[in-house]
Order: structure tokens, then sequence, then C-alpha cells
């Protein structure tokens, strides 16, 4: 039940980011809510729960985007390493870092994005909405990533609680 969450979780942030944030002005802008999906992972579910989803998300996002083949995939590999590497050094029940682990995955993935720009045509200047558009998803995820973090874990929480009705020796 747990895969079927996410697979729901994973095609509702696809619909969101696809269709409803291009047409409402006050999303222009917007990060990637999967990386929040992804830091959840990292902090609140095991390896072997985590791991293949970020693997199969990420070539899903890659196969759906119009960029470089694994620019998904690479982003949201690393990222995952580097929060279960965080896990080892911080207190993962604090609250209180969620907006700075926020603020640092979009950092991440606009660092990938423009390696990966700078990479593919050195030449190129750097646009002059890069800039806004990053700060503007810097101040979304201070704003809305913990509250998705805290709503992914709220959610997979309550669906742990409901099956556990269904099975009478863990009551």
């Amino acid at each position: 039940m747990t895969y079927l969450l996410y697979t729901v979780i994973f095609i509702l942030v696809v619909v969101f980011q696809t269709t409803l944030s291009m047409h409402f002005a006050v999303f222009g802008g917007m990060y990637d809510l999967f990386l929040l999906f992804v830091v959840y992972l990292g902090f609140y579910r095991s390896i072997q729960e985590g791991f293949p989803f970020v693997i199969l998300f990420g070539l899903a996002m890659d196969a759906l985007s119009g960029g470089p083949f694994g620019l998904y995939l690479t982003s949201y590999f690393w990222l995952y390493i580097i929060i279960l590497g965080l896990t080892r050094f911080m207190r993962v029940g604090n609250n209180l870092i969620l907006p700075l682990v926020a603020v640092g995955s979009i950092l991440f993935q606009n660092i990938i994005f423009f390696g990966t720009m700078t990479l593919f045509a050195p030449e190129a200047k750097i646009p002059a909405f890069f800039y806004q558009n990053v700060l503007t998803q810097l101040l979304w995820s201070v704003i809305t990533g913990p509250i998705f973090i805290l709503l992914f874990r709220r959610a997979h929480l309550a669906m742990e609680k409901w099956l556990k009705t269904f099975q009478p020796e863990y009551r």
C-alpha cells in the first residue's frame, strides 16, 4: 500500500506541476515539488523503501520533461544521497530544519540545472529572469516546503493507521 500511496502522490504532483501551476500567476516560478518528496523519503523512510522510487520517479520526470535525459534523475539521486548523509548528523524529528532543507534542495537542483545549461551551451548568457525565478522558488520553498514535507508524512502515517484497522493482530 505504501507503493500505491507514493504512486498517487507522484501522479498528483505531476498533474499539478504540468497543468495547474502553469495557469495561475500565483504559482509563477514554483519549484519542483517532487524534490520535497525526495527529502521526505530521505528523512522518514528506509533506503529499501525510498531509493527505488527516487530512481523510478527521476526516470519518469526525465521522460516527461523536455530537458536532457538524466537531469532529474541526477538531481533526485544526489539529493537523496545528501539527505541520507545529513540524517546521520541532524535530528530528523526537529521540524525547524525543514525550511533550511527545502531551500537547500531547491538551490541544489538549480545548481545542477545551471551546470547542465553551461555544459551544453558554454557561450550562452544567463537569462535575466533566471535570478528572479530562483529567488521566487526559494521564497516559495521557505513558505510551503515544510508544509508539503509534513503533509507527505501525515498522509503516510494516516494510511498506516488505516491499514492497521484491517489487521487485528496489530491492534
